[in-house]
């Protein structure tokens, strides 16, 4: 094949985006000469970066006229369209490569980073599964979080507990008061230092964390510097949110808390992704709403199931830390 100059869109979704990042690394392995390009969000494009598979990533701007413009002046050979929306195919249309790939129909027997991968393979036909995920760090921000946290002791597990006010996805936050239990147990039986990651929104929900111990850096960290505080840690638990994805990427034992998604889509990619499972029969219903709560606040029972009991075995068992 001659060499091709490629563009990935995926707008937003940390997770989501770091899983695309398949389609990428796979392509770059088999065809190091091919040219990759990246458009995403402003809050992703900083920890696609440091990526050495990517060869530019480009900011999504408002100004849709002038963003279409620059880039159709790249002459892409494939742009591949991850987003389902009009204007993501409008956007696309615009740009004027010469073929246009879409993603792939989820498919029942494979996982949603596979299926990024089978729809990069529709573009380049010769490239091959990695094992596993990659996300490079930043050398600055390897210095600035070393800085920050050598002085408290390891093992080191990050938390990203996420925040049910204003969650859109009931299915998928743990009840703050069980990260309390969880937090303080883990201290006792592991020593070390447990770490708390979120963004602006979450800071004051995550404040109470403090009282066992944790230190919070919720809305303190750019997402690039979360991802190598994930990086530099020995487990990463969370409910199915992007620092678990991060986590795999960056090669780290990561423990999701599953809810309302299933094990065999968003399971963290890789040797070391681990799972919980629900009790409950309503367990993947894919809903944003739980319908058990029928309106009310309140955690969806789901993941109300999980027991920090739970958490600790599958930590023992499967020596995470």
């Amino acid at each position: 094949m001659s060499k091709k100059k490629i563009l990935i869109v995926r707008i937003n979704a940390i997770g989501d985006v770091v899983m695309t990042t398949i389609m990428a690394q796979a392509i770059k392995a088999k065809h190091p000469d091919y040219e990759i390009h990246y458009l995403t969000s402003g809050y992703c494009t900083d920890i696609l970066n440091p990526c050495s598979f990517i060869d530019k990533v480009h900011l999504y701007i408002d100004d849709f006229e002038k963003m279409a413009s620059n880039l159709r002046k790249e002459k892409f050979d494939i742009l591949y369209s991850l987003n389902y929306s009009f204007k993501n195919l409008r956007l696309a249309l615009k740009i004027h490569p010469e073929k246009i790939i879409f993603k792939s129909l989820s498919l029942s027997n494979v996982s949603w980073v596979e299926n990024y991968f089978l729809t990069a393979k529709k573009g380049v036909g010769d490239i091959e599964l990695p094992e596993s995920l990659i996300l490079d760090n930043n050398p600055k921000d390897v210095e600035f979080i070393e800085q920050k946290i050598k002085d408290y002791p390891r093992p080191y597990v990050v938390i990203s507990p996420g925040k049910l006010e204003n969650q859109p996805r009931e299915g998928r936050v743990w009840n703050i008061q069980k990260w309390l239990i969880l937090t303080e147990k883990l201290k006792e039986l592991y020593g070390g230092t447990v770490f708390v990651v979120g963004g602006e929104d979450e800071k004051k929900y995550h404040e109470i964390l403090k009282t066992k111990g944790a230190i919070t850096y919720s809305g303190d960290l750019f997402i690039s510097e979360s991802a190598t505080l994930i990086s530099k840690a020995n487990l990463v638990i969370s409910g199915d949110s992007g620092p678990i994805h991060i986590a795999s990427a960056k090669n780290v034992n990561s423990l999701v808390l599953l809810g309302s998604t299933s094990p065999d889509k968003i399971k963290p990619y890789g040797k070391k992704g681990y799972y919980i499972e629900p009790l409950t029969k309503c367990k993947y219903c894919w809903k944003k709403k739980c319908k058990k709560l029928k309106g009310k606040k309140g955690y969806a029972p789901c993941m109300e199931s999980i027991t920090v009991d739970m958490v600790l075995d599958k930590i023992k068992q499967e020596n995470l830390i």
